[in-house]
């Protein structure tokens, strides 16, 4: 399956990318947090939170999104 990941903010800043194209497969976003993380260590410095099919999902739920998020940190005002 082919997914399509965009990074926010400072999150592009870690990767060095806007987005990018995956085609491993995962069966969880934590297990492709867990990935990413691997693969870009900056990122363990930045909190961030993942959107599937831009809706804001946690770590436990099944990947089924072909559009994933990295999203960094918002603040209001």
């Amino acid at each position: 399956m082919e997914m399509k990941l965009r990074y926010f903010g400072q999150l592009q800043e870690a990767t060095g990318k806007k987005e990018e194209i995956l085609t491993d497969s995962f069966e969880s976003l934590g297990n492709l947090r867990s990935f990413l993380l691997k693969r870009y260590p900056k990122l363990n410095h930045v909190h961030f939170k993942m959107a599937q099919e831009n809706k804001i999902d946690i770590d436990s739920s099944p990947l089924r999104g072909n559009l994933i998020d990295l999203l960094p940190p918002f603040s209001g005002g």
